[in-house]
């Protein structure tokens, strides 16, 4: 388990972590710049900058880099950074490695409620289908885990639970497909294939004020997430309230996956794989929130100039890219646990 005193493998764990964030945070910035000026357009970094921070520079810069790569760019940032916070949450309080809200059917949850939204009001405005993935994402994750709790989560129940919800989302969103208008149809499909192509200043607004508003709670609970990985006995003995840290963690994490799918669409493996990779390099034992954070925005914004960069006729959306570099991911998650070595 994690650390928690203050001797000397605690001081080294908390300095190798902030050492890898500050490095995350420094190879997310240089990806960030690379992200203003990748394109044909030659724009100089200068020009880039200011365009992106809406100082005006000419054109082609205000309308290339102002209007379209810079919302881009930064919606994947933030989507990244919510999705590797709620599967770093998730895989926590279940102490589960292969509990992430796509993976476990929370993603499909927010999907079905954002088409039905879409199907019964129209899409009149982000933050109408933001709350109809947020009450569906918060629905399937309330069946889920009552369905795999018996004497606290047991953790094969959530993941057969999880993927037999998922599935039932999924078919409850074809349904609505079919009942939907042609065109309204057309555009939902291509929102569940999950893409950051064509973000505005709009999407980066909602992302960053979801952000703000559930990043404060979760970072005061963060004390109390990594206690309770001790267990809840010793948890409770050091004055935790677990029943209410435990719940208010579980529905910051649904509302963060909520949010990122309405954005953006279900965009799988990055909630399952950030929180790993994050572990690894801190070479934590416990939870680290923010390298999780930091990571998912860095692969999620990595995945979507690969996914541009592709030699193909059509641009590849980044939720087809990362289905398809997360797959092998997963695989080799069994390969190990069938090895018995730590997933």
């Amino acid at each position: 388990m994690r650390t928690l005193t203050l001797g000397p493998v605690g001081i080294t764990t908390h300095r190798r972590t902030f050492a890898v964030g500050l490095i995350m945070s420094a190879a997310l910035a240089a990806l960030l710049v690379f992200a203003l000026m990748q394109g044909q357009s030659n724009i100089t970094v200068l020009d880039s900058l200011r365009a992106a921070v809406g100082i005006p520079v000419g054109a082609p810069a205000d309308f290339i880099v102002g209007q379209v790569r810079a919302p881009r760019a930064l919606t994947a940032v933030l989507v990244g950074a919510m999705l590797g916070l709620s599967g770093a949450i998730l895989q926590s309080l279940t102490r589960n490695p292969l509990a992430s809200p796509d993976f476990i059917g929370i993603s499909a949850g927010a999907g079905a409620g954002a088409v039905l939204t879409l199907w019964l009001v129209g899409a009149t405005s982000l933050w109408v289908t933001a709350a109809g993935a947020a009450v569906g994402a918060l629905t399937v994750a309330a069946l889920i885990f009552a369905l795999s709790f018996k004497r606290g989560i047991v953790p094969l129940r959530l993941i057969l639970a999880g993927i037999g919800m998922g599935f039932v989302a999924q078919a409850a969103t074809q349904y609505f497909l079919t009942r939907m208008d042609v065109h309204e149809a057309s555009n939902a499909l291509g929102w569940l294939v999950g893409s950051v192509t064509g973000r505005t200043w709009t999407h980066v607004t909602v992302a960053a004020a979801v952000l703000a508003i559930l990043l404060p709670p979760v970072l005061w609970h963060a004390r109390a997430l990594r206690t309770m990985e001790m267990g809840d006995d010793a948890a409770r003995a050091l004055g935790i309230r677990v029943a209410a840290a435990r719940g208010m963690l579980a529905v910051c994490s649904v509302l963060l996956a909520a949010g990122a799918v309405a954005i953006t669409g279900p965009i799988g493996f990055i909630a399952l794989v950030a929180p790993a990779i994050a572990l690894r390099l801190t070479r934590n034992a416990g939870v680290t929130l923010i390298p999780s954070a930091l990571m998912g925005a860095l692969l999620l914004l990595a995945a979507d100039q690969v996914a541009q960069m592709m030699p193909t006729t059509v641009q590849l959306p980044v939720g087809v890219f990362t289905a398809a570099v997360g797959a092998p991911y997963l695989l080799w998650l069994v390969w190990r646990a069938s090895r018995g070595g730590p997933a």
